[in-house]
């Protein structure tokens, strides 16, 4: 007997050992594409979202460009080559974040990382401004980067960390004072990095992704602190109405501050027109743009504000050039891109019941809309303009190096959060 299942195990090996032999081999492109690809249990729809805008953003760049052909023929062939290397970068850091990020990992460096981000956010002040900012960290070529903009994922990060190593010790969750030691420090580091850079709409984004961050978490041990933290940002809101739109008090004493370049904008917001050839005279060319637009626009191309009137009209501006080109239809398009895109990660913050999740994913949300509100509510004059790009469709590699960093992030938590529900599933069919 002993000698009969002998034969029949080396020939089951053997049946195994021709099949490896005939299956095919994949090609090489295959290959690939299972190596580059996400994670496969990460949400098509956001993925397709992403795509999509990001084409949107590459055409509208170049199209933004082609108004300084005039002075320099090669200008679109150099920023479609400058915007391809951007993508290729973005999509590496979106690829890496989502296939290697790990909570273990970031709170084993947990402190390294919130000092290298101080570090950096203090490095611009070494360079040139630009529009009352010092924010940039200019190298030779022409080639900028912006660390704030990294800032914005890394204090998401931070925060979901503190909730991850809660998991692990329940009794951090009994004081907010302990659970969010670390990312207090990392918020006022940063502030004091953006603040030395008079950079006031990258302050505002941080500051709003930290609310988020904080009223996120359902602890009881946090309620207390939550509900005075929401007055405060009442009373906030409210204070600022009345000092800078009601009256202009406000914008006399920020005259009188390094940050006079901010009351400018606050009155150019209140009535661009006033100084329409000086300080006021993008806002007001950017109103132009969106008021000749019509439904569907002058068409691809067809943007007159783009020759010489925006200075920035591929970055800060450039919705005033989509408005142009493509009219409403383009708004209405941008907002379903976006919205679609915050309802999956709304979806999936709200399904999940670990809190580390529920805090990368509605952060990550409230990155993506506060930018959209701040850009296309500032272009447009309902606020003042604070400069902050329009992700995914604004040039500008760092912005879009951060926002598809913090995507595959994101992208990494759904797909956790998938893999348990299919587990959870398969327990309760068996």
């Amino acid at each position: 007997m002993s000698t009969v299942v002998k034969t029949k195990n080396q020939t089951i090996k053997r049946s195994d050992k021709r099949r490896k032999e005939k299956a095919p081999k994949k090609p090489i492109w295959q290959k690939l594409r299972q190596v580059f690809s996400l994670h496969p249990k990460s949400d098509p729809l956001i993925t397709l979202c992403i795509i999509l805008l990001t084409l949107c953003g590459t055409i509208m760049i170049v199209s933004t460009n082609v108004g300084e052909t005039t002075t320099n023929s090669n200008v679109v062939l150099i920023t479609l080559i400058r915007q391809t290397m951007y993508l290729i970068a973005s999509f590496l850091c979106m690829w890496f974040a989502n296939r290697m990020f790990r909570f273990k990992w970031i709170a084993r460096w947990e402190n390294a990382i919130v000092l290298i981000s101080f570090v950096a956010m203090l490095v611009p002040l070494l360079f040139t401004g630009s529009g009352g900012s010092y924010a940039w960290i200019r190298l030779p070529g022409g080639v900028t980067i912006q660390p704030a903009e990294f800032a914005k994922p890394v204090l998401i990060v931070i925060c979901a960390t503190s909730l991850y190593r809660a998991h692990q010790n329940p009794q951090m969750t009994q004081k907010w004072q302990i659970l969010f030691r670390k990312p207090m420090i990392c918020y006022f580091l940063l502030m004091v990095g953006i603040l030395l850079q008079r950079d006031i709409g990258t302050g505002a984004i941080i500051s709003t992704i930290f609310f988020a961050c904080l009223i996120i978490p359902t602890y009881p041990g946090m309620a207390r602190f939550q509900k005075v933290l929401k007055r405060i940002v009442m009373i906030s809101i409210v204070a600022f109405v009345i000092l800078f739109w009601v009256t202009d008090l406000g914008i006399s004493i920020l005259e009188q501050t390094p940050f006079s370049h901010i009351a400018t904008r606050i009155a150019n917001a209140k009535n661009p027109y006033n100084d329409v050839y000086g300080q006021g005279y993008q806002p007001a060319n950017a109103l132009y743009g969106i008021a000749s637009s019509g439904f569907f626009g002058k068409g691809i191309g067809g943007s007159m504000r783009k020759y010489g009137y925006l200075t920035q009209a591929d970055n800060d501006y450039i919705f005033a050039v989509i408005m142009e080109e493509t009219g409403i239809f383009g708004l209405i398009l941008l907002c379903i891109l976006y919205g679609l895109l915050l309802y999956r990660l709304f979806f999936y913050a709200f399904k999940t019941q670990e809190m580390a999740y529920k805090v990368i994913l509605g952060g990550t949300g409230t990155y993506l809309f506060i930018h959209f509100f701040l850009n296309v509510g500032g272009v447009s004059g309902l606020i003042p303009s604070t400069g902050v790009p329009l992700l995914f469709i604004s040039s500008g590699g760092s912005s879009l190096m951060a926002c598809f960093l913090t995507m595959g992030i994101a992208q990494q938590c759904i797909s956790q959060i998938r893999l348990k529900e299919m587990t959870n599933h398969a327990h309760r069919s068996w």
